[in-house]
């Protein structure tokens, strides 16, 4: 079976059946029988000498094996289907899954994209909203932008942007409530980011280790895509990664009112499964990345000065 059609065949069974961790729904979305999947998977495990998959009551899960032996098929078969598409369809325009932090969805990629689509109209970027945990462990994705450290087992990281934060809050806010000193934050709404990364805790140490910082009761918003708009809408200040607020504050709609620049843990990486088998659209896709985020990176230095 080894280099036949037909191997062919039962890799795309594999790796439908390993999408939805069920035979019933991947014979659906193939047209084929229940049984007939089962059969090749079967001939998969048997060629190979290994299982792929726990049977359970419950349904399918990958075993190590299988998470290992998805990983590359995954990345060969699109490999597959790119080549396909260039040769006999060359005005078709590669896909590529992208899974994204929302906040930096929101406010650091979307804005940009446009400058990617004219520079490649060849390519289609699928963006995924998604965090690194709290999600189906048989997704898989071309690359991700992920807030981390930036060590993560089985992927290569590479830092974008977002390390450095600071206090900021609407222009409109602090109108009403005048903030020059750690002492005025006591007649302002503080608010809290309720994930990791960007705490309170981390930018009190660097700038005011004695301030008492922010209520145990002070209002918390589910990461910045709820947070930011609840900034900007001067419902209260935050401690917020200025990468994502170069715009408003050049505009004027936020205010830095202590003027503080803090280095953070956190920070949002580009991240790439191994082995690295992404093919020239993704690496146009990480390139182009990388060039926006060395921009960013390039305003947030100029407000040091």
């Amino acid at each position: 079976m080894k280099g036949s059609r037909q191997s062919l065949t039962s890799l795309r069974i594999f790796t439908a059946s390993a999408r939805h961790l069920n035979f019933s729904r991947a014979a659906e979305e193939l047209s084929l029988t229940q049984s007939a999947v089962s059969k090749h998977i079967q001939a998969l495990e048997s060629r190979l000498g290994v299982s792929l998959f726990k049977r359970l009551s419950a349904g399918l899960r990958l075993t190590y094996a299988g998470a290992l032996y998805l990983e590359r098929v995954s990345a060969a078969l699109r490999l597959l289907d790119e080549a396909d598409a260039l040769v006999a369809h060359p005005d078709a325009r590669v896909a590529l899954n992208i899974a994204v932090s929302p906040s930096f969805a929101q406010f650091c990629l979307i804005p940009g994209l446009r400058e990617f689509f004219e520079a490649h109209p060849e390519i289609r970027i699928n963006v995924r909203p998604r965090l690194v945990h709290g999600r189906e462990k048989a997704e898989r994705f071309d690359a991700e932008i992920q807030l981390h450290t930036g060590h993560m087992a089985g992927m290569s990281a590479q830092y974008l942007c977002g390390r450095e934060m600071a206090l900021v809050g609407a222009t409109s806010l602090f109108e009403r409530n005048p903030v020059h000193g750690f002492d005025d934050l006591a007649n302002v709404p503080l608010l809290k980011r309720a994930q990791r990364g960007y705490g309170w805790d981390e930018w009190k140490s660097e700038v005011a280790s004695m301030w008492p910082g922010p209520s145990a009761t002070a209002p918390e918003y589910e990461g910045f895509s709820v947070l930011l708009p609840a900034v900007l809408n001067g419902l209260g200040a935050a401690i917020t990664p200025l990468c994502m607020v170069l715009d408003p504050l050049r505009e004027g709609v936020l205010q830095r009112p202590l003027g503080e620049i803090v280095d953070g843990r956190y920070g949002y990486y580009l991240m790439r499964p191994r082995p690295d088998v992404g093919g020239p659209a993704l690496h146009a896709f990480c390139e182009w990345i990388q060039a926006r985020a060395n921009r960013i990176n390039s305003e947030v230095d100029a407000l040091r000065k």
